[in-house]
């Protein structure tokens, strides 16, 4: 008998607990619903902050650095997931 695993993670800046205008960004892991939140230890401008994209907004060094760090991390939490699952 199969069974049915569920994954996803999502990254999101806690705006709400942002200091000096800085928002802390944390990943959310989610396996057959069970959940689990990973503060990636990095900061970003309210702003700059896409909700809708979970990523940062425009074409700055900044930004750029931050969403390959993103990516990077989702790509290692996926991996993890994979090494696990098998």
């Amino acid at each position: 008998m199969r069974s049915t695993n569920t994954f996803s993670i999502l990254f999101w800046a806690d705006q709400k607990n942002a200091t000096n205008g800085e928002a802390l960004i944390y990943a959310r892991i989610t396996v057959n619903q069970k959940r689990a939140n990973i503060s990636l230890k990095r900061r970003v401008p309210v702003k700059l902050w896409d909700p809708k994209k979970n990523r940062s907004k425009g074409t700055s060094a900044e930004a750029r650095q931050l969403n390959q760090y993103i990516d990077q991390t989702y790509t290692k939490l996926f991996q993890i997931y994979q090494y696990l699952k098998f």
